[in-house]
């Protein structure tokens, strides 16, 4: 065998390769994702919560919170 033919059948360094390959896509992936959040997914989400907390209505009578935090049971 060659010293050639021994190069070409040499696989030592290949499954580090894969692994690079590997690890650069899951950090494209996450970068992706990570800037797909904050550039709009927060400011999204920030506004619907807000619109959804402005349109609840609360029905709260102030006088049974008293009643119940003094220990006499609200009666």
């Amino acid at each position: 065998m060659t010293k050639f033919e021994m190069f070409l059948s040499d696989d030592a360094g290949a499954v580090t390769v894969d692994w690079v390959a590997l690890t650069a896509g899951v950090l494209f992936l996450g970068v992706v994702v990570a800037y797909a959040i904050f550039n709009d997914g927060v400011s999204g989400l920030v506004s619907k919560i807000n619109s959804s907390l402005n349109t609840v209505s609360t029905d709260i009578n102030l006088a049974s919170i008293d009643a119940i935090s003094s220990g006499s049971g609200g009666s």
